[in-house]
């Protein structure tokens, strides 16, 4: 049992990341049947989403003080039934707050507790420092791979039965889990690795809130995950008008962004993978400088012949897209590790949620001011450059203090 249960709870994170994130991202599927049943227009219906981004940010220390003050166990169950309830409530639906209510403020409520909050502690409780970006990666990965199973689900169970019961269908996966998790052996997951265990028995409580907020490290891990997210998300959700716009044909665009999709888990594995066998800051920088070449390749994109400059992107920008979060939660985890790691890695977490958020929108509003995409291009890449300095210095002094 002991060899097999840390990847036993690897494979843990990744399932509730499926049953919250993964459903949550369907949204996207769900869009012109709730604009339809609802008779809105397109942006306040993706102003769910957007919400619920937010709301996964700004809930993280809520998340980490449970987790402080009442543990894994409570955690979890208390994520999954956010999860489950929030498409139960979505499938019920009668006016369109419901759906800012259910899809954004509950099940953003769900996603906090079922991401990196609960991988980072539960992870770190079972694998060593030299050894843990890449378990942490696989757990990061399960949005992405989850896709590839829940959109296609859902565009299924939308054209055969709607989308009121597509909901309740994803309602019952989420609810799944809830047995699973009250039967756990909760004690000898918390008390984790052996050897682990017994340098946590007998080190210090570690830093305080407090402290941490008077902490370099603390505000470069904050910064990196909120610039990473402005990087990222001021550019992609407007990638897919930008090549139709540049003449290519939309199945085509559609599949060189699924093929994006599909490389971001394998990029979170391999780059976290190099982090741990080639040093993260190394690993942190090279992620960076693919992410800002993709943007380049992009630029490039001036026409449907332009294939060469497309697949570059997609290979550069997609294969590196998702490799920043688990290098962040690897470094928050291995500096705050401790009685009080919930509530700090809560806090660093707003930093994604936030950036996520004002990323998509300054975005568009970038977009709607130009008429053009040349001003959120610089945005992506001046983001992501400067989270480049800020994270390799952190990962710089991490490899430090480990020799």
């Amino acid at each position: 049992m002991g060899s097999a249960l840390p990847w036993a709870l690897v494979a843990l994170c990744f399932a509730l990341g499926v049953a919250s994130r993964s459903i949550s991202d369907t949204f996207l599927v769900f869009v012109p049947a709730l604009q339809h049943a609802f008779d809105a227009n397109r942006g306040s219906v993706t102003l769910i989403y957007s919400f619920a981004l937010l709301v996964g940010g700004t809930a993280a220390p809520i998340t980490g003080w449970i987790l402080d003050r009442f543990g894994l166990r409570a955690l979890t169950v208390t994520g999954v039934i956010a999860a489950a309830a929030s498409t139960a409530v979505a499938s019920q639906a009668s006016h369109l707050w419901h759906l800012y209510l259910s899809l954004g403020l509950i099940m953003g409520f769900g996603a906090a507790s079922l991401s990196g909050i609960l991988s980072s502690s539960l992870i770190g409780r079972w694998f060593p420092a030299n050894r843990l970006g890449v378990p942490l990666a696989v757990s990061w990965s399960a949005s992405g791979v989850g896709a590839m199973a829940t959109f296609p689900a859902a565009q299924y169970l939308i054209a055969t039965d709607g989308w009121r019961h597509a909901y309740l269908v994803f309602s019952g996966v989420s609810a799944v889990f809830i047995p699973l998790l009250l039967v756990l052996p909760w004690k000898t997951i918390e008390r984790g690795a052996p050897g682990l265990a017994r340098l946590r028995e007998t080190a210090a409580p570690g830093v305080t809130v407090r402290e941490a907020l008077r902490d370099w490290p603390f505000w470069a891990l904050t910064s990196s995950f909120a610039l990473t997210s402005i990087g990222i998300f001021a550019l992609m959700p407007q990638t897919m008008v930008y090549l139709l716009e540049r003449g290519m044909e939309g199945p085509y665009a559609a599949r060189a962004m699924a093929v994006a999709g599909f490389l971001t888990p394998l990029g979170m594995i391999g780059f976290s993978w190099l982090a741990d066998r080639g040093g993260r800051r190394l690993a942190a920088i090279l992620a960076y400088a693919c992410s800002i070449a993709g943007v380049g390749a992009l630029a490039m994109v001036r026409g449907p012949g332009d294939d060469f400059w497309l697949w570059t992107f997609v290979l550069l920008f997609g294969g590196s897209m998702g490799s920043r979060g688990p290098m962040i939660s690897t470094l928050a985890t291995l500096r705050y590790r401790g009685a009080h790691f919930g509530r700090i890695y809560g806090l660093i977490a707003i930093g994604m949620g936030l950036g996520g958020f004002l990323g998509a929108w300054i975005g568009g509003v970038l977009h709607d001011l130009t008429g053009g995409y040349a001003a959120v291009m610089v945005l992506s890449v001046t983001a992501l450059a400067t989270a480049a300095a800020t994270l390799g210095t952190e990962a710089g002094a991490r490899e430090r203090l480990s020799r």
